[in-house]
């Protein structure tokens, strides 16, 4: 079958597709070969099998079509009807090759497929994380290619083999895309061109990014003193006052509300929260964005179930009786309307956004997970962006399916308190990065707790991976407050040092995250998508590059120490004492205490910080934003660049940097950043700085010798 290219600005695709029997697709691209080895139909998941199909495209037996056409130069798209009830595909590759993508949960701690079978769904109580759960249809391999299967329907994808990839979809008409980098090796291609035939993340606004406190019951939690929820909120807001401790946002877990189980009377229960739109106002005021628990759950006895049984809107077979509760139809209008019209009670009192629980705990019939999830995110953001308008409030859900990225962040579900739990959480925040979902985080601490869960140094060290998470997110409360016995002040110590980090690497947070929003490249970065030719990458479940510029690698065990590879292609230097250098390519032991983290910033790095947002911080007299640009030069790198996100004028401004490696000489130019601060140079012997001016302008260092060299 000669397949056309439909881009007439390249009249010559790069991409061939021919045809073979039973029918599959084999793509060509220079020297990169793609075995598309079958089209998969049948009634049934389990009885799908290769089909047939003449050069025109005909199935076997009148039973169907196929097509094929370019939309790109790199990105073929894959139609394929037919009258089975399941349509999938099939791909080959060398055994040796690895596939990455579709389940944000890493199976076995591993951060590629191999051996994994599993549906689209939600995995329920898993090892490490309790639904963790987003998830989209599409994966990509070292073979060199992606692929993306554009339907809502449930399906499954298969692992099991080595150098095999499947999925089956549980519908009768199917479309997926072949997606090729643009140059060989270039991942981050593909999951731009993947981002472009989905979508990207929302820019968020500067409250999403935490550090976020939240309890699991501001109903009950915390100490003597106290007599409703809201004076909880006041305790933890002055708590952070006194100790001068940077934080942005809390969030009311269930319960809050009246009624069975708390939801679904669409209010603030007036014993603990006697004032609710007084109080929220007040928060505000302190600094504090406030979001609200949300689930698409009819809890017995509620407006919602009592609406939904008088209009049929809830899922059929699901007892109303359990604590589960049933799921409303929301594929019905009339129950959309009226779930949506009664959600937006919240913004009208103030809520800036909805923590989205559940989706995937038995309310629903399991084919419908998918379809209803997207559906319930969508509402949710509705009625948030009719009151604030869009990038004006968060929200994140545990379970999403990529349709819904641009309307949810996500967190990573019930994380375990323990070390397991901890490095989990590392591989899940990678793996949820090669989905597109680059708003993410984790219940620092772990959600899953005994008493006194979680031990000091456990918090502290997942106090630092929250650090350098696109997103801090902590959980406090009775027996695991950070100011409260059983903990000593050094735990408060290493809060106040890893939120107050985590709030000055805003500005380059923010602007990472404007790159994950424009291209679909993550935060959190597998170590491949940054260096690609070092087969060590591959594997690497603990270590991550933050943006560009930095290379993470969380202490996960007890004790304080590990050992940290460095991927080749750069040379780092130890983030913090800026001390030591580590060639790419090598090794070393690390052994920290718990004020540390293994941080590195690489070579040529250009690294925005800086207190550019006041959010809690009502200590400092006349708050004015600073900004500072940090710069790195090496020889080794002669010409480096950094794209800005100005959060003021909502645009980006390129800061670059070159080198004279002879003279020593380092030229920076600068956009307009939108905020007044300094450029520091880091060199042997000491720093150098100027003045940063928020219009833009241009600055020459001489004479510097680099600490990379």
């Amino acid at each position: 079958m000669k397949v056309r290219s439909v881009d007439n600005s390249h009249p010559e695709p790069s991409i061939s597709v021919s045809s073979t029997s039973p029918f599959g697709l084999y793509l060509t691209n220079g020297q990169q070969v793609i075995h598309n080895t079958a089209i998969l139909a049948g009634n049934s998941n389990s009885s799908a099998s290769p089909v047939s199909a003449s050069k025109a495209g005909e199935l076997a037996n009148g039973s169907g079509q196929i097509s094929a056409v370019f939309v790109s130069p790199y990105v073929a798209k894959i139609t394929v009807n037919t009258t089975s009830a399941f349509v999938g595909a099939r791909f080959s590759t060398a055994a040796s090759d690895r596939f990455y993508g579709v389940w944000e949960y890493p199976w076995e701690e591993q951060l590629d497929n191999a051996g994994v079978e599993s549906d689209l769904r939600g995995l329920g109580d898993s090892e490490g994380i309790n639904w963790d759960n987003a998830r989209a249809p599409f994966f990509f391999t070292t073979a060199g290619y992606g692929v993306y299967a554009d339907t809502l329907a449930m399906g499954s994808f298969n692992f099991s083999s080595p150098g095999i990839a499947q999925f089956i979809f549980n519908t009768s008409s199917l479309v997926y895309y072949i997606i090729t980098p643009s140059t060989q090796g270039d991942y981050k291609s593909i999951l731009s061109a993947y981002a472009d035939l989905s979508n990207t993340i929302e820019m968020p606004p500067d409250s999403a990014y935490g550090p976020t406190f939240w309890s699991d019951n501001f109903e009950e939690d915390f100490h003597a003193g106290v007599h409703n929820a809201q004076e909880n909120y006041y305790d933890v807001i002055n708590h952070l006052y006194y100790n001068q401790i940077h934080a942005s946002s809390m969030f009311a877990d269930r319960p809050y509300g009246t009624g069975n189980s708390s939801f679904g009377n669409f209010d603030f229960d007036p014993v603990y929260y006697p004032t609710p739109k007084e109080f929220i106002a007040n928060l505000s005021n302190f600094g504090f964005d406030f979001q609200v628990w949300a689930a698409n759950r009819a809890f017995l006895n509620t407006e919602l179930y009592n609406a939904s049984v008088s209009n049929n809107w809830l899922m059929p077979g699901i007892s109303s009786e359990i604590f589960l509760g049933p799921a409303l139809n929301l594929s019905i209008p009339e129950a959309y309307s009226y779930f949506k019209q009664h959600m937006s009670y919240f913004p009208s009192v103030g809520v800036k956004g909805y923590k989205i629980d559940r989706g995937e705990e038995g309310e629903m019939p399991v084919w419908e997970q998918n379809i209803q999830q997207e559906l319930f995110e969508q509402l949710l953001y509705e009625t948030m962006v009719e009151k604030w308008g869009e990038g004006n409030f968060y929200d994140f859900a545990r379970s999403a399916i990529d349709r819904s990225r641009s309307k949810t962040a996500v967190w990573n579900g019930d994380s375990h308190s323990n070390y397991s739990g901890l490095a989990y959480s590392v591989t899940s925040g990678i793996r949820a990065g090669l989905v597109g979902y680059s708003q993410w985080a984790s219940d620092t601490g772990g959600y899953i707790r005994n008493l006194n869960d979680p031990a000091e140094e456990l918090w502290a060290r997942w106090m630092w991976f929250g650090t350098f998470s696109p997103v801090y997110e902590i959980m406090i409360g009775t027996n695991h407050t950070p100011w409260y016995p059983p903990y000593t002040s050094e735990l408060v110590d290493v809060l106040k040092e890893t939120a107050n980090l985590h709030h000055d690497l805003l500005p380059y947070i923010k602007s990472m995250t404007y790159e994950a929003h424009k291209t679909g490249v993550p935060v959190m970065r597998a170590a491949f998508l940054e260096a690609p030719s070092d087969n060590k990458t591959y594997t690497m479940t603990d270590a991550y590059y933050f943006g560009s510029e930095l290379f993470i690698a969380p202490i996960v065990n007890p004790g304080g120490h590990r050992t940290v590879y460095f991927p080749e292609g750069t040379k780092y230097l130890e983030y913090f004492n800026k001390t030591s250098v580590h060639q790419g390519g090598s090794s070393a032991h690390v052994d920290l205490s718990v004020h540390y983290v293994p941080a590195y910033v690489c070579a040529g790095a250009i690294l925005p910080r800086g207190d550019i947002t006041q959010a809690n911080n009502k200590w400092t007299v006349d708050w004015e934003p600073e900004l500072t640009i940090e710069l790195y030069p090496s020889c080794d790198v002669p010409f480096s660049s950094f794209t800005y996100y100005n959060g003021v004028a909502k645009t980006e401004a390129s800061i670059s940097m070159m080198v004279d490696a002879l003279s020593g000489d380092v030229a920076v130019d600068y956009g307009a950043l939108g905020t007044n601060g300094t450029l520091v140079v880091f060199a042997r012997g000491g720093t150098q700085n100027a003045t940063l001016r928020a219009a833009g302008g241009s600055v020459s260092f001489t004479k510097i010798v680099s600490l990379f060299d």
